[in-house]
């Protein structure tokens, strides 16, 4: 008999939700991962594991707003601002969302203070923090953060990892995964539909604010009709039970 095996420790990561609004209503920053990365193909939030280096005390004089918060959560923090300025050029200073898009190749850090601004570890709300299920190859400690410009900016990215960039109304890309146009994965269309529940991004703000983030793994349920996803009761998505199509998740 084979000796049971350790399940993976969970990576940390952030993943993040920037929003504006838009005549058309709220809209959410999408990217489609290069069909040789992690998540080939699918169409999700821009994020990533947490580097080292964001939790270093360097970091201290370039931020505001993170009174209080203890070194795990401010670098989750940093690596939202990184992750989103590394996969889409945007850059967000300051309090006001203010934001900017550029492809140097400068390090993050290293900009950051040559911008003369700040990151505001505030302006970045927790959303959501899922944690990938044991029977994963791989697993992640996923904590999503919702984010904000009120400044006209569009994307840029470079093709390797991330071929496209796109606003997005959240019922928009869940219909475009309804209709096989783009790859959704469960976690990026649980978060749309919960996104969704808001018509402008102070509405969004406000309700992640006041909503009680827990860590959640979803449950999978083998029934006669197919496997199911199901999430706790209280977690707050619109639908907590839904089916899996074969081969996805």
């Amino acid at each position: 008999m084979s000796a049971p095996t350790t399940p993976p420790v969970p990576r940390p990561s952030t993943t993040v939700l920037l929003v504006r609004d838009a005549p058309g209503g709220l809209e959410v920053l999408m990217v489609t991962r290069h069909e040789k990365t992690h998540f080939s193909s699918a169409m999700v939030f821009p994020g990533g594991v947490i580097d080292p280096e964001d939790a270093d005390e360097a970091w201290l004089d370039l931020t505001e707003g993170g009174e209080g918060l203890d070194v795990e959560e401010r670098a989750r923090c940093i690596a939202g601002f990184r992750e989103l300025y590394e996969e889409t050029g945007i850059l967000l200073l300051g309090p006001d969302g203010q934001s900017e898009a550029t492809s140097s190749a400068e390090p993050f850090r290293d900009l950051v203070q040559r911008s003369g601004a700040r990151l505001d570890l505030g302006a970045m709300a927790p959303f959501a923090n899922w944690i990938t299920p044991e029977r994963a190859p791989k697993r992640f400690d996923v904590h999503f953060r919702l984010c904000w410009t009120r400044t006209e900016v569009e994307p840029v990215h470079d093709g390797r990892e991330v071929v496209a960039a796109e606003w997005l109304r959240p019922d928009e890309a869940i219909a475009l995964g309804d209709a096989g146009e783009r790859v959704l994965l469960l976690p990026t269309r649980c978060q749309l539909e919960l996104l969704g529940k808001s018509r402008t991004v102070e509405e969004a703000v406000a309700e992640a604010r006041s909503r009680k983030i827990s860590a959640l793994t979803p449950q999978f349920e083998r029934r006669p009709e197919g496997l199911f996803a199901l999430l706790p009761a209280d977690s707050g998505y619109p639908i907590l039970e839904r089916p899996i199509p074969r081969g996805g998740a």
